[in-house]
């Protein structure tokens, strides 16, 4: 009888042991089952620039990187994740070539009448619409070109040469905005390869951005 009751005391010491265990397990799968799972939030897609001559936040499209490459004063430009010619700048022009021009000029100072100039140079400028970004005044029209024309929207730097500078190429259709901050052009535009099937998309999303544009 003795052993009899030592053997009982280890089963019920046992089956308790057993309990906790499968309650302990039961309560962790209920915490790990109930934790959020990490999400990109929208604050994580909104980028303050570091270095633009004219400070700004915008609130990025999903399909752009995040981060600014590069983010100098004349220069804000981002890649898109998922089409390698879809990209997305903003400039300050120091120059630009003017067509069949060798050397680089200041940028113009009515710069809106200038672009719609290039027209007499294989230039087609549609869909334009009047709006603002951030209170500004802005100009937003489609660029396309029959031909190249190296520089003629402008350089982001002095002394560059027309080929390293913006310009319009027959390959590439643009949706350009020319805004108006306090006195300075600003430039921004979408590039994508001409006849892609995102280009509507990606143009939409861009006009979408601007009016998220905050300028600080």
């Amino acid at each position: 009888m003795p052993a009899f009751t030592r053997t009982s005391g280890r089963r019920r010491t046992t089956i308790l042991a057993v309990s906790l265990l499968m309650l302990a397990s039961s309560a962790c799968g209920s915490d790990s089952s109930t934790t959020p799972s990490p999400s990109l939030t929208a604050s994580a897609r909104t980028y303050t620039s570091h270095a633009f001559s004219i400070p700004l936040i915008a609130t990025l499209p999903d399909d752009l990187k995040v981060e600014a490459d590069p983010d100098s004063a004349t220069l804000l430009s981002w890649d898109s994740n998922l089409a390698e010619n879809n990209k997305v700048r903003f400039v300050l022009p120091v120059n630009v070539y003017k067509p069949k021009q060798l050397k680089p000029a200041a940028p113009p100072q009515d710069y809106l009448t200038y672009l719609r100039g290039l027209t007499a140079q294989g230039v087609t400028l549609t869909d334009e619409v009047t709006t603002t970004v951030d209170g500004h005044n802005a100009t937003v029209m489609t660029g396309d070109a029959a031909g190249p024309l190296d520089g003629v929207l402008g350089c982001p730097e002095a002394n560059m040469p027309a080929d390293d500078c913006f310009g319009l190429q027959p390959d590439l259709t643009l949706r350009i905005a020319v805004i108006d901050v306090s006195g300075k052009t600003l430039l921004a535009w979408a590039r994508a390869e001409k006849g892609a099937v995102d280009v509507a998309t990606f143009f939409t999303e861009f006009e979408t951005m601007l009016k998220g544009v905050k300028f600080t």
